[in-house]
């Protein structure tokens, strides 16, 4: 989880933002910090930061304060620990023993004081604060993008940073409070909630299908240009099955790629046949401009989830907006 400057707001006195004994979610925590040598939730959350980006500057831009502040922050940690927690070089820094071990106490108990915070900040206020999410590039673009201002207006409190990329992001490391995902999971440090579905099917221009013959069966697959999504995981294959007769394709063709817009864009100019969703082909199938071919043909569905950091309490900003998707979003 990461810690937002808005996150330590709701730990701060008003008006100078400085921690301080005298907040009242601090109050049971001044005999423990008296005997820590009066180490500061700011300089924890700095040196969280930076022991998990890698860098000041990155830890900087995700606390909003420059990157000397975090600097000073650390060197007063380090001091009024007695021990080096970061070796520091022109290159990067790393963590020393001291700092692997501290880390392991300090990152939990951090993120417990924080979602304190957020638990009584929803409890009165509801949804509120930035919600930084990660979408898939073509879906988030189709699906999501166009319900982002009805959720805003619907939330007012609460503010969006979207960031479009079919990579997986690290949603912890990076400091997300979601991530929209789109076929297999893999990680689990994370919560998932199922929220769509989504068809996979193969199709192809007309005017390909003029020339090059329609396949009426996975084998003619072996006979056709096939443009190949490179992020699906193993070799360039596809899989399609009837009944209980599964056909296990190697596919070829001359273009392949790790976007999969390029990929519809070439076949609807009749290079090939590509594999794809319904709900990113959807209007193209309408308008004639693609054409589905082997329908008879099963091809593995695809899930769409809504992945959060696993932890005791979710903020209203993420359970709504997630919500929120589950009525918006297609079930194809």
């Amino acid at each position: 989880m990461s810690v937002s400057s808005a996150s330590l707001a709701m730990l701060s006195c008003v008006p100078c933002k400085n921690l301080c004994i005298d907040t009242p979610f601090l109050q049971p925590l001044v005999p423990v910090m008296t005997r820590h040598h009066g180490v500061t939730l700011d300089e924890i959350a700095a040196f969280i930061e930076v022991a998990r980006r890698g860098s000041l500057q990155a830890a900087a831009e995700t606390l909003l304060i420059s990157s000397g502040s975090v600097s000073r922050r650390l060197d007063a940690l380090e001091q009024r620990l007695g021990t080096r927690l970061l070796n520091r070089s022109t290159r990067a820094l790393t963590l020393t023993e001291d700092g692997e071990h501290y880390l392991v106490q300090v990152e939990p108990a951090l993120a417990d004081i924080t979602q304190a915070g957020d638990r009584l900040r929803d409890r009165h206020n509801g949804p509120q604060g930035e919600l930084r999410v990660s979408l898939p590039v073509n879906y988030g673009r189709l699906h999501i993008a166009p319900h982002l201002a009805d959720f805003l207006r619907l939330h007012p409190s609460v503010s969006i940073d979207a960031c479009f990329d079919d990579h997986f992001v690290d949603i912890i490391g990076e400091g997300f409070d979601l991530a929209i995902r789109i076929g297999q999971l893999g990680d689990s440090r994370l919560v998932a909630r199922r929220i769509a579905k989504d068809r996979r099917l193969i199709v192809a221009a007309p005017d390909y299908l003029a020339h090059h013959g329609e396949p009426r069966h996975p084998r003619d697959l072996l006979d056709h240009h096939c443009l190949h999504f490179t992020r699906f995981q193993g070799p360039a294959q596809w899989i399609l099955q009837r009944d209980d007769e599964r056909h296990v394709v190697p596919v070829r063709g001359r273009l392949k790629s790790n976007y999969g817009l390029p990929l519809t864009l070439a076949a609807e100019q009749g290079l090939g046949l590509v594999q794809t969703s319904a709900s990113i082909v959807g209007e193209a199938l309408a308008s004639g401009r693609l054409h589905e071919v082997l329908s008879d043909w099963r091809l593995p569905n695809i899930a769409v989830h809504a992945v959060i950091p696993a932890r005791q309490h979710t903020p209203l900003k993420v359970s709504a907006f997630i919500d929120f998707l589950v009525e918006r979003l297609p079930l194809s």
